[in-house]
């Protein structure tokens, strides 16, 4: 992931501040590069979204945001697994015709 695609992950999910962008960019940067290496997925950081903008990155290393993002990763990286065919055999044993009729409403209250 180049570095202006981690600057648009950040923007997208953090509030930029006015002021002290050196400093704010520089921390943000370094968070997300530990984070990417727990989770290497580029396409997964681009399509990242949380119900509202972030204060930092750094949230989303421990408590709550954290078992979010671990929860959104699995989701992510989850495959359906193939179906499974059950292979029937041969049909064995006599075949029972059961007779049926129509009930009244004498039949169905006794």
């Amino acid at each position: 992931m180049t570095h202006t695609e981690k600057k648009k992950v950040i923007e997208h999910l953090l509030n930029v501040p006015d002021k002290q962008k050196r400093l704010f960019w520089g921390r943000e940067i370094k968070m997300l590069n530990e984070l990417i290496k727990l989770y290497p997925e580029d396409i997964f950081w681009k399509g990242l979204t949380f119900s509202k903008k972030l204060d930092s990155i750094i949230i989303l290393r421990s408590g709550y945001y954290a078992t979010e993002l671990k929860k959104k990763y699995n989701i992510f990286k989850y495959k359906i697994p193939p179906k499974k065919t059950i292979k029937l055999g041969e049909k064995f044993g006599d075949d029972v015709i059961i007779e049926r009729r129509n009930k009244t409403l004498r039949d169905f209250l006794s």
